[in-house]
């Protein structure tokens, strides 16, 4: 069975969400585009193309605010005034589709061990790939039931929201390891320490002190030191085989 094609592709393809069941659209996306959200430009370097939700959002807000205020204007006048709302509103709208209205373009360079990220063909950021990251995000409701969302961040990066507001923490979770493992970026629990984190990409003081220590183990204990990390309590890799992420990924 074919995978449902999608009216929001390419820099729009951030805006296609659900608000229900999140996880499914999500897995859906990844088995269509294993490198989702981006593409492969070549070997070992990914690429995305994308316009901010604030772009619609505010193109919205723009759009009723303005046709409100002609309705408003026409009709008799009444006992409250609403003309600084719909101005305000207005303004608003208006402000984010000009602070939003250029497209973004982010760069994932595995060859160069590096990421760019520009703004209107401006670079606005360039550094390690050890400060871009696949992260799970919870939140509380009134009610105390914690919902899950699955992010794109990084050292002054726009978040990129790949599934929000998910109440099945097994199914995002494992999309999300399966987006940082096929984009081969770090994963973080939404937990700050957590042994569910999967570290790939370190700085490099961290991985000075490693190899000092290693060197000083070797040479008393005779034997190599363990791979522990310098923050937090982490995985070296992943732990849930392929064959469970199918797995879970079929029954949604």
């Amino acid at each position: 069975m074919g995978l449902k094609m999608s009216l929001f592709r390419g820099p729009l393809v951030l805006w296609d969400f659900s608000f229900s069941n999140p996880e499914i659209k999500l897995s859906q996306k990844v088995q269509g585009n294993k490198f989702f959200p981006f593409q492969v430009q070549q070997p070992r370097v990914f690429v995305m193309e994308y316009y901010k939700d604030l772009l619609w959002k505010g193109a919205l807000l723009f759009t009723v605010s303005l046709v409100a205020s002609v309705f408003y204007f026409r009709a008799e006048t009444g006992f409250q005034n609403f003309v600084g709302f719909f101005i305000y509103g207005i303004t608003i709208g208006l402000w984010l589709i000009i602070s939003n209205m250029h497209k973004r373009r982010l760069i994932i360079n595995h060859n160069k061990e590096r990421y760019q990220f520009y703004i209107k063909g401006c670079l606005w950021q360039e550094g390690p790939l050890y400060q871009i990251y696949v992260r799970l995000v919870a939140q509380r409701d009134a009610y105390g039931k914690l919902f899950y969302s699955l992010i794109i961040n990084g050292y002054r990066l726009e978040v990129l929201t790949l599934a929000n507001l998910s109440s099945k923490f097994e199914p995002i979770d494992i999309l999300g390891r399966r987006i940082a493992r096929n984009l081969n970026l770090n994963y973080f629990d939404y937990e700050d320490i957590s042994t569910r984190h999967v570290i790939r990409h370190r700085p490099p003081e961290a991985k000075k002190g490693e190899s000092s220590s290693s060197s000083n183990e070797d040479q008393n204990m005779g034997y190599p030191h363990p791979t522990a990390p310098p923050y937090g309590q982490v995985q070296a890799d992943e732990t849930h085989p392929e064959e469970a992420v199918k797995g879970l990924l079929t029954l949604l």
